[in-house]
């Protein structure tokens, strides 16, 4: 948690509204690839904010225009972006989006973290329910693979969960729209279920490796 409170904190949060208005800023930044993207991320959700609060479905005019006037108002600030730095506006708006690994990297790795300790818990209750020394190996082997894929499988849903909830907490806007789509997790689901699976082999081999030592030096 203390990577994604800090990835949070390098999050714009002044000069927030809902009325299409970029506030400018305060103080001079050199015109990094990082800080571009940042500043187009914080038009992207002004845009959002702005359509959310006028256009949206708990608005008080919901209206179908709602993606264009986001767009809209987006074009907006992004032209607004590209007068404050003296860049192309295609460069802003190609922006959006990039050199986000560090973000990306604080907000995975927390619950990569969570999901291998539960992995290691889980690969040594099935050791110890269905013990070679009692059972075999086949058993535990069998139970393995199997509660390896739903480990897989529940832990990819719960993480991209997770990702959208910090990702949100991240931004200060629970209302992701489209922006999922750009999170890691969802580019990434078959790599990452992979992940999970070998995370959890590798967690039930070093389990088992622990459980056939400690047989022999039982005996």
């Amino acid at each position: 948690m203390v990577f994604v409170l800090g990835a949070g904190g390098c999050v714009r949060r002044d000069g927030r509204n809902s009325d299409c208005r970029w506030p400018g800023e305060t103080s001079n930044h050199p015109v990094s690839a990082r800080h571009l993207s940042a500043d187009a991320e914080f038009a992207e959700d002004l845009a959002i904010r702005y359509a959310d609060a006028h256009f949206g479905l708990r608005s008080p005019n919901p209206s179908e225009k709602y993606g264009a006037e986001r767009d809209r108002c987006m074009d907006r600030l992004f032209e607004e972006i590209r007068k404050e730095h003296g860049v192309p506006v295609g460069q802003v708006s190609g922006s959006l989006g990039q050199s986000r690994a560090y973000i990306d990297m604080a907000e995975v790795l927390p619950f990569a973290l969570l999901y291998s300790l539960a992995a290691i818990v889980g690969a040594r209750m099935i050791w110890r329910r269905y013990a070679p020394a009692e059972a075999g190996w086949a058993p535990g082997i069998t139970m393995a693979l199997f509660v390896s894929l739903a480990f897989a499988a529940g832990g990819t849903m719960l993480g991209e969960v997770w990702n959208w909830f910090v990702e949100g907490h991240r931004i200060g806007n629970n209302h992701m729209s489209y922006r999922a789509d750009r999170l890691f997790w969802a580019k990434h689901r078959f790599e990452l279920f992979a992940a999970a699976l070998m995370i959890f082999w590798l967690a039930a081999i070093n389990a088992a490796r622990r459980m056939r030592l400690e047989h022999f030096n039982g005996r």
